[in-house]
């Protein structure tokens, strides 16, 4: 609830979400440029924070009662993966890929198979449309990998802030009597 009040200040403020709106697009286009960088920057930080995450549950087996257990294993596995992540980080850009990649491909047949047997109600051709457009881009991923892993991850983060920036932007260009 407080995250929409301070948005709300943010979209009523219109200059303030103009000028974020720009920034965000601006460093949406730089990093597109930069995509590996982009990437390998998200894992960094990913690796770091599941890294603290399991020093928080190793602290948590000496000063919690009960499931000591679980949190000195699940503290371990943090580490372990979040270290690997640091140490490893094209490695780990490149698993991550595959996953998407996989995930991507794996969701467009469970698409596919969900618009074949709706064909007959109304929304299935867009239904069978996001199949075939998850399917070819978990192919394109897949097919194309590891090279892949040194675009992918950066570009979705690019793409994510320049469409997030452009959303900021048409809402702070809405009169205020014409918000809510």
């Amino acid at each position: 609830m407080g995250t929409d009040i301070s948005m709300n200040r943010v979209v009523g403020n219109s200059w303030f979400a103009a000028i974020l709106a720009v920034l965000e697009l601006i460093l949406g286009f730089v990093m597109l440029s930069f995509p590996m960088l982009l990437g390998t920057a998200a894992v960094w930080v990913t690796g770091i924070a599941l890294v603290i995450i399991g020093l928080v549950h190793l602290w948590h087996v000496f000063t919690l009662r009960g499931q000591r257990m679980w949190s000195l294993l699940s503290g371990i596995v943090y580490i372990i993966v979040g270290a690997a992540m640091v140490l490893l980080p094209l490695a780990s850009l490149s698993v991550i890929t595959m996953v998407l990649g996989v995930c991507l491909l794996f969701g467009g047949l469970t698409r596919l198979m969900l618009a074949i047997s709706m064909r007959k109600e109304q929304g299935s051709t867009w239904r069978f449309f996001n199949a075939i457009v998850s399917i070819i881009l978990g192919l394109m991923v897949v097919w194309s990998w590891p090279e892949s892993s040194l675009w992918l991850v950066g570009t979705i983060i690019a793409v994510e802030m320049i469409f997030s920036g452009w959303s900021l932007l048409f809402i702070s260009l809405v009169p205020k009597d014409k918000q809510n």
